[in-house]
């Protein structure tokens, strides 16, 4: 959670006021080393005793991401649909429809970059990140138990993660120069940074001790501390540099709280907490900002960026406290799991109906910006 808390705000700062951590998109690569390890963790814990149901898993998986999605979704239908003109409802129908479905990075991939000048009237952005770990989520289950139907299962499991590791960062590097958009929203260009997780949590996993210093933390931090500082949207991302912020987080997992001074900082209660609203902060925080931006047509002074942030604090908390706790604890988690995926894939068609119908015309907003046009 201490590591969520540094990704999450590293984030958060960055898109609210981006000259004090030029670098913190970064935040997202070390949420992708994060879920490879706490995913795979899980993936091999039940698949090594023979436990490893895949509708479990989705179910755990749903529980954990669908319950704020939804109600972030919807909340931006409603709106956009009393704020925002028809050619921007109809784009919002889209993303509100490839978020659902977890499609966001191949829907962003083909309309523009990442730090597009226009990415701000996009409120769904950020959803691309929950894609590729979706898709990693389909995939990576699969390999592994493909693994466990051999003999030297984990010898298999270590030669997959190096040899996804390579490729996924080798095409990383080269898509550099040659396609800005598939660097970086191809989940090919990405996976390695999920590896990176994995790789720790195989490591253990057969026995091998991954704390070899009581530095490496320290390391860790240091990277991660150079990566959000230094690193900004103008240089070329991911791909060599990426490797900074994820061997950053990646030291710390492995270093597995062997060390003097940093895992008792990342465990402090203000720092677990941030950590613990890490996704529905993560979920709110961009959409506020891009709303805000659309309805006034302008960059938001400090002041008022400093309400938005306190905006996406307060939202995050309850939505912590009010949906996500008590839907993940819910006495019936199957039946639980199946209505919030009714929920955020019925949300998604709804989506795709407002795309279909050119973002529904005949709305008070577009009938006044057709009176003030006809003036």
């Amino acid at each position: 959670d201490g590591l969520r808390a540094i990704a999450v705000l590293s984030v958060v700062i960055f898109h609210y006021f981006p000259s004090l951590l030029p670098g913190g998109f970064v935040g997202v690569d070390i949420f992708f080393v994060i879920s490879g390890y706490l995913i795979t963790s899980i993936i091999l814990k039940s698949a090594s005793n023979k436990s490893f149901s895949y509708l479990d898993f989705y179910k755990r998986r749903v529980l954990r991401i669908f319950p704020a999605l939804s109600i972030v979704l919807v909340s931006c239908l409603i709106v956009g649909w009393i704020y925002l003109f028809q050619d921007d409802y109809k784009l919002l129908g889209k993303h509100v429809f490839s978020g659902s479905f977890f499609i966001s990075n191949f829907t962003l991939w083909s309309e523009s970059g990442y730090f597009d000048s226009k990415s701000y009237l996009k409120p769904l952005l950020h959803l691309w990140s929950l894609g590729i770990e979706e898709q990693f989520y389909i995939i990576w289950p699969v390999v592994i138990l493909l693994c466990f139907r051999s003999k030297n299962h984990n010898r298999n499991i270590v030669l997959s993660c190096a040899t996804i590791f390579i490729i996924s960062y080798t095409i990383s590097i080269f898509t550099m120069a040659s396609d800005g958009g598939a660097n970086y929203y191809s989940p090919a260009s990405r996976f390695w940074e999920l590896m990176a997780g994995a790789i720790i949590s195989t490591l253990r996993f057969i026995g091998i001790n991954t704390s070899l210093s009581k530095l490496m933390s320290l390391l860790g931090i240091i990277l991660i501390a150079l990566s959000i500082t230094m690193i900004d949207e103008k240089m070329s991302f991911p791909g060599y540099i990426a490797i900074i912020p994820v061997l950053g987080a990646s030291l710390i997992i492995a270093s597995n709280g062997n060390d003097l001074v940093v895992s008792k900082l990342l465990s402090v209660r203000p720092v677990v907490f941030f950590g613990l609203i890490s996704y529905p902060l993560y979920l709110w925080h961009w959409p506020i900002y891009s709303f805000y931006r659309s309805i006034f047509a302008g960059s938001p002074d400090y002041h008022e960026l400093t309400l938005l942030l306190l905006l996406s604090f307060f939202l995050a908390i309850l939505t912590y406290y009010l949906i996500e706790k008590p839907l993940r604890n819910a006495r019936n988690k199957y039946i639980t799991a199946i209505l919030l995926a009714l929920s955020v894939f019925g949300t998604g068609l709804i989506g795709a109906f407002i795309f279909h119908i050119n973002g529904v015309k005949y709305r008070e907003i577009n009938k006044s910006a057709g009176e003030y046009a006809s003036v």
